[in-house]
């Protein structure tokens, strides 16, 4: 579990697959209408509390909860009885990036410098044909956006698609299916 306050009104929590399972929840039955959850919800408050200094009494409490592939997040947002909530809309992502490396180390040195700075937190898979290594990063990986500059820097082209990511997992030979970036990284 990782506590992060993001202002003076926000702060972040992230619950692994483990967590949840000791706390004996899953996205699903995360709700203020479950007993079990709304008690493990008070004493992540009372634990975001302890950690950042920020109190919750005489105040509302927005929890937003998000699911991603390795657990869930949480995002408390503490309002004045007098405040309105903003509301944020996520855009939506039709097709993943598909980059090209003509070169193993190109490939392998983009993989390294991805898990270093993201620490594998990247929903991508890698193929290789005809002598090329491809990256797929996923269109539903919310950290996408912040690593592409970094994967510019090795890659050779940039192709968008699903048509020809559909053509990858058909045809091309596959390295690492979900984790490519955490897989391969953890072993450079």
């Amino acid at each position: 579990m990782n506590i992060e306050q993001i202002d003076t009104k926000r702060i972040l929590i992230s619950l692994s697959d483990k967590d949840m399972e000791n706390y004996s929840l899953t996205f699903e039955t995360l709700s203020l209408a479950e007993i079990n959850s709304r008690k493990v919800l008070k004493e992540l408050l009372n634990s975001a509390s302890i950690k950042t200094g920020m109190s919750f009494t005489d105040k509302r409490v927005i929890i937003e909860a998000l699911k991603y592939e390795h657990g869930c997040i949480l995002l408390l947002t503490v309002l004045k009885k007098k405040d309105k909530r903003k509301i944020y809309r996520i855009k939506s992502c039709i097709d993943p990036y598909i980059f090209v490396f003509d070169s193993a180390e190109s490939f392998l040195a983009c993989i390294k410098a991805l898990y270093s700075i993201s620490g594998g937190r990247i929903i991508s898979s890698a193929y290789t044909i005809n002598e090329k290594y491809y990256l797929v990063i996923g269109c539903t990986s919310i950290l996408r956006n912040k690593y592409i500059n970094t994967v510019y820097e090795f890659s050779e082209e940039k192709r968008h698609g699903g048509m020809f990511a559909a053509v990858l997992k058909e045809h091309a030979t596959l390295i690492s299916e979900r984790n490519a970036v955490e897989e391969i990284g953890r072993l450079l």
